[in-house]
């Protein structure tokens, strides 16, 4: 049984192709399973993953370090938006803002995708929306990327300032690779990419369920050298890798909880009558990572309906894991699976007054 939680630190030694997600950071470690045991292994350990996971994970989110102080952030958990009238009530009863500043930054508060640490364990434990909106008015969060996203406590705030800018996001222009030449062809068609460049206060960090945090440690090493993501034969998607303390949230009674990493739900675990339940819900569709062993072949996968990170549910009972790993490939009689597999934190989150 998966008992103790982890704290896993990335920081970049290179641009890299956005934050990886659950999906991206359990295929890489499937592979460094691959490479530094055997195969196998990885083989008995997918076969068995629905009925006893060898692991649990979340995706990465960004944290940030500076002088032996750091934040760390999670993902806002998805809540309907507050009543029109709340909203003006707080208008009338604010002395330093107008309506329309008051409805500008609350505009800007429900596209947040991320809070820190402290805010996110103060939601479990019941803090509104409406509450988490008031003390965020009292912050003059600037309209900018590096600081539009993220939500975190007025002394937080005073060293997110001090760090500015955290990252910057480019386009750069790629050559399209033809799998069956594997080659750019005659036309060199070209496309763009968004990259991440960061300062060195800008981190990642992801968390993971396992017993045996040790079995990964070799795994981790390689994925050092190897990289993690997309763009990894150019140089892109370097991390050094750290695993930091053991970590817990505070245990819950409630059967509502926040999914830190992409879902695929099997629809019996929830109770789908609950008035707890805000998600967004988003298509996906990848290739397999094939590290050329599939060259030449049909790479994509099947779509699959993902339940984005920050999702609300209300399960019918507790369970240490939710969701399913489907075959969504098969190659060479390999069968590929997609990482669905809910990373549940229980809380009463999710209150509006």
């Amino acid at each position: 049984m998966i008992v103790k939680i982890w704290q896993i630190k990335l920081t970049p030694l290179s641009p890299f192709h956005g934050f990886p997600s659950s999906d991206t950071l359990f295929g890489a470690l499937c592979w460094g399973i691959k490479r530094i045991y055997n195969e196998s292994l990885l083989t008995e350990m997918l076969e068995g993953f629905q009925e006893k996971p060898k692991y649990i994970i979340s995706s990465a989110f960004p944290c940030i370090e500076h002088n032996g102080n750091g934040i760390f952030f999670l993902p806002k958990p998805i809540t309907p938006a507050l009543p029109a009238s709340d909203i003006e009530k707080m208008a009338q009863t604010n002395e330093k803002k107008e309506k329309v500043e008051i409805i500008t930054q609350y505009k800007r508060f429900k596209k947040s995708e991320y809070v820190s640490q402290e805010i996110f364990n103060r939601l479990l434990n019941g803090l509104s929306e409406k509450a988490l909106f008031q003390e965020y008015l009292e912050i003059s969060v600037e309209d900018k990327d590096d600081e539009k996203k993220f939500i975190m406590t007025k002394t937080e705030y005073e060293l997110f300032k001090t760090i500015k800018p955290l990252f910057k996001k480019e386009l750069v222009q790629k050559n399209a690779i033809d799998r069956l030449t594997m080659s750019t062809g005659e036309e060199g068609q070209t496309f763009y990419q968004e990259e991440y460049y960061t300062s060195s206060a800008f981190k990642l960090h992801f968390i993971i369920k396992t017993d045996d945090i040790n079995f990964f440690k070799s795994v981790f090493r390689y994925l050092e050298d190897k990289g993690i993501g997309g763009n990894r034969s150019t140089g892109k998607g370097r991390f050094k890798i750290d695993v930091l303390d053991e970590i817990s949230f505070e245990e819950s009674t409630s059967r509502k909880f926040i999914t830190l990493s992409r879902y695929i739900p099997v629809i019996s675990e929830l109770n789908i009558q609950s008035n707890s339940m805000f998600y967004e819900i988003f298509p996906y569709r990848s290739k397999v990572d094939s590290e050329a062993e599939f060259k030449g072949d049909d790479i994509w996968k099947l779509k699959v309906m993902y339940l984005k990170e920050g999702s609300c549910f209300e399960a019918k009972e507790y369970k240490p894991f939710y969701g399913q790993c489907p075959v969504v490939k098969e190659i060479h009689m390999q069968k590929i699976r997609q990482y669905g597999f809910a990373f549940p934190v229980f809380g009463n989150f999710g209150g509006l007054v």
